[in-house]
C-alpha cells in the first residue's frame, strides 16, 4: 500500500509539472512568425510545449492508475508505459519537434531544462518502480512454490 501511494503520487506530481511547466511555470516562447503572405504562425517551442502538455496528462493519468490498481503486473504494465511516456516527454524538445535556434530565448533557457530534468526523474521513477515490483513479485512466486 506504501509504494502504492508513494509511486503514484510522485509519477502524478513529475506528470502534472510536466504538463504545466510550458504553460505556466517557465513559459515557451510566445512569438509569432510572420509569413509572406501577411499570416502569423507560432514558433516551433509553441508545439513543442503543447505535445509535452498532452505527455505529461499521460503521464498524471499513469501516476493515478498506479495508486488505484492494487495487481503487481498491473502496475508494472503501467510503470513501463509511463516510463515510455518520460522517454517521449524527452524526444520532443530535442528530437521530434524542438525549439528555437537562438540560446537566449525562454525556451532554450529554462523550459526546455526543466521539461529534460522532469521526463528524466519520472523515466527513473518508473522503471525503478517496475524493477521493484517485478523482483518483488517473483520472490513472492518463488515463495510459493518452495512451500
Amino acid at each position: 500500500m506504501k509504494n502504492r501511494l508513494l509511486s503514484g503520487i510522485t509519477v502524478a506530481v513529475f506528470g502534472l509539472l510536466i504538463a504545466l511547466v510550458p504553460v505556466c511555470i517557465f513559459p515557451a516562447c510566445s512569438k509569432v512568425i510572420e509569413t509572406a503572405a501577411g499570416g502569423a504562425v507560432p514558433m516551433k517551442c509553441f508545439w513543442a510545449g503543447q505535445a509535452e502538455i498532452g505527455v505529461g496528462l499521460l503521464i498524471l493519468c499513469g501516476g493515478i492508475l498506479l495508486v488505484v490498481f492494487k495487481s503487481p503486473l498491473t502496475r508494472i504494465g503501467v510503470s513501463l508505459m509511463t516510463a515510455l511516456a518520460g522517454v517521449l516527454s524527452l524526444l520532443i524538445p530535442t528530437l521530434l519537434i524542438g525549439g528555437c535556434e537562438m540560446p537566449t530565448m525562454p525556451c532554450r533557457m529554462t523550459t526546455f531544462p526543466t521539461l529534460y530534468v522532469l521526463g528524466a526523474l519520472t523515466v527513473i521513477a518508473c522503471a525503478a518502480n517496475a524493477f521493484y515490483l517485478w523482483r518483488k513479485n517473483h520472490q513472492s512466486r518463488v515463495k510459493a512454490d518452495g512451500q
